[in-house]
């Protein structure tokens, strides 16, 4: 009799640890997709620690660092101011010139490209943007970038360097950026450095 109440001792205990074992496995699952979908919990990769805007919202170059995966690119030397920062004529469309052609491989679009540039208000030349001054290159998605961008380095090899005329609506329109007033027309000038398919 007493082995058969140890029996059923050792038969409750091991249903109870089931049991609990079943609700806790249920409860963490259950929290685990709240979590998910409240976005409390952190499910980046690598490729995903920089915060991506979305495709259709522009953003500064200079927060587009790495947007392309990893992949070193060599620093450059400093840069000189261009000669012109303001635009002629008023931007009513995208303009571009080339300052210097470039001997190497052609951009497409949509490719990812390191470069420098120097960014103005077309209207007096107010420098906003940039890394001239620093040499240090930055790779970005031509897909993430000002539609001015996205339309007008492609075609550019590396070795180019190509001045941008770009109209308000092909900039940033009417939001208001960091030393951009809403409306404003920009101007550019961009060096590539390399190209390569978007991963």
């Amino acid at each position: 009799m007493a082995a058969s109440n140890g029996q059923r001792v050792a038969a409750f205990l091991l249903a109870l640890t089931f049991l609990l074992s079943t609700i806790g496995f249920t409860a963490y699952v259950v929290l685990s997709l709240n979590s998910e979908e409240s976005g409390l919990v952190d499910d980046t990769t690598s490729s995903d620690l920089q915060e991506q805007p979305p495709a259709d919202t522009p953003v500064e170059l200079s927060q587009l660092s790495g947007a392309c995966g990893s992949q070193t690119i060599v620093a450059q030397g400093a840069r000189d101011v261009p000669e012109t920062t303001t635009a002629d004529v008023p931007v009513e469309e995208l303009r571009t010139v080339d300052v210097q052609e470039g001997s190497g491989d052609e951009v497409q679009p949509g490719d990812c490209v390191a470069a420098l540039y120097y960014g103005t208000l077309a209207s007096d030349g107010s420098t906003f943007d940039g890394n001239y001054d620093t040499g240090t290159p930055i790779e970005f998605s031509l897909t993430g970038v000002i539609p001015g961008w996205t339309e007008g380095i492609p075609g550019m090899k590396v070795g180019g360097i190509r001045r941008l005329e770009i109209p308000a609506a092909q900039a940033y329109g009417e939001t208001e950026r960091p030393g951009i007033p809403a409306n404003s027309d920009l101007v550019f000038e961009v060096e590539i450095l390399s190209t390569r398919q978007a991963q």
